[in-house]
């Protein structure tokens, strides 16, 4: 750590000053410690840069949340670790503190050892973003970074790209490369910095933005499996809003070839250009030869299979229909359950809700005596029959089924079948004394 570090902390009660400075004594001496009110903070930090700030917030207080945007959107405190401490505060109000890049969250009552251990990696978090900033600034000046938008250039968009995959495959991490583009509702008008800061807004401070073309964007998550990648991909669009959307494929780096990994990206965007918020996953199956080969199996169309005259389907055909069905699984089906899961839970604490997946798959939450279902039933081919039934003692209040082919079923259908059921079932309970 540096040689001299200054802690500040933020409060409007005297009581919480006193009391964590008194647990920071064991802190170095060389280390400082200043205070202030939330009022007093901007005035307080004029032209003055600490290494940690600790901020208490109490019931929601809106002032502290704004300290936090205006801290952050300036250019000597961006980088400036923000510990916030919770007091009473809602978890809406603890996700937008995190959205405004807080550092840490800390919960009352405090504990010595946790107080200290947080500031302690806040201060070496503060050395390592200050490292950061230093050696984007060098690439700046190389070329090999844009110095508006803060991502890497088109020029050295390949060797960026065959850096980061190897570095993921010589330690055997997860990882996942989008390629992101605006759908055709997003206005000509806006430039590529606009883009480029949605999607910065959705992802990490160690993921990385590439410029491939006009409007088309490589993002590298690290530590990232398929599930991620379409979290990341929904608060896209939720940052686009509902004037625009935007398009991506993805690819989960294994062992693939470079160029396979871009060919088969390229191919993915163009599919999902086709319609608007729509992600394409591209998937590794193997010929007989053990090659790699690079194929759709998320909203696009597997290959079509040659079936002899008799209509029968040889062994491999059915091997790569279950391979691809328990992909999705994988990447659509299980994520989807699991995300309503805890939606439901969560605003819903006296519903009952199970759910499993495989062949069959079913998802059923439960009120008074009320049950909707939604169920899947996979044929080991390429359909699957979608069951949606609303039952109340014994009596269908809902019952619709319909088959497709499974690769429709992509992670927004299935989210747009489940969230319409569940408005449904709602708005039958509530009918409900």
């Amino acid at each position: 750590m540096a040689d001299l570090n200054t802690v500040v902390i933020v409060s409007n009660k005297q009581d919480i000053i006193n009391h964590i400075s008194q647990k920071l004594v064991l802190l170095r001496d060389l280390d400082k410690i200043k205070s202030c009110s939330i009022d007093e903070a901007q005035n307080m930090l004029d032209g003055f840069n600490p290494n940690v700030l600790i901020l208490h917030c109490n019931k929601n207080d809106k002032a502290a949340l704004d300290l936090i945007k205006h801290l952050k959107n300036h250019e000597l405190y961006k980088n400036l670790p923000i510990l916030f401490l919770n007091e009473n505060c809602s978890r809406e109000t603890i996700i937008e503190a995190f959205d405004n890049n807080i550092s840490d969250v800390l919960f009352m009552p405090i504990i010595d050892y946790e107080l200290l251990i947080r500031v302690i990696w806040a201060l070496e978090k503060h050395e390592m973003n200050l490292c950061i900033e230093s050696q984007k600034q060098f690439l700046t000046t190389l070329g090999i970074m844009e110095a508006e938008s803060d991502v890497y250039c088109r020029k050295y968009c390949n060797d960026f790209l065959k850096n980061e995959i190897e570095q993921t495959k010589k330690y055997s991490q997860r990882a996942c490369l989008l390629l992101v583009a605006p759908d055709k509702k997003y206005p000509n008008n806006k430039t590529d910095k606009e883009f480029i800061q949605i999607i910065k807004k959705a992802i990490r401070l160690n993921d990385s933005v590439v410029m491939k073309d006009n409007k088309q964007f490589y993002v590298y998550l690290k530590k990232t499996k398929l599930n991620g990648a379409y979290s990341v991909f929904e608060r896209i669009n939720n940052n686009l809003g509902i004037e625009a959307g935007a398009n991506a494929g993805v690819v989960e780096i294994q062992n693939q070839k470079f160029e396979d990994i871009i060919e088969a990206l390229d191919a993915a965007l163009e599919k999902a250009n086709e319609n608007t918020n729509s992600l394409i996953v591209a998937s590794d199956f193997y010929s007989s030869s053990d090659e790699p080969k690079m194929v759709f199996d998320e909203g696009a169309t597997l290959p079509q299979l040659k079936r002899k005259k008799e209509e029968k389907i040889d062994e491999n055909s059915v091997k790569l229909y279950n391979q691809a069905y328990k992909r999705k699984l994988k990447v659509v089906i299980i994520p989807v359950f699991k995300k309503f899961e805890n939606l439901i839970r969560t605003k819903h604490h006296d519903f009952i809700v199970k759910s499993y997946v495989g062949q069959k798959s079913l998802f059923a939450f439960t009120k008074k005596g009320i049950t909707a279902s939604l169920a899947l039933n996979y044929d080991g081919l390429e359909n699957i029959s979608v069951q949606l039934a609303i039952v109340e003692n014994s009596q269908k209040r809902l019952y619709e089924v319909d088959t497709v082919d499974f690769n429709i079923l992509d992670y927004k259908k299935l989210s747009l079948l489940l969230s319409g059921l569940s408005e449904k079932f709602i708005a039958l309970t509530k009918n409900i004394k």
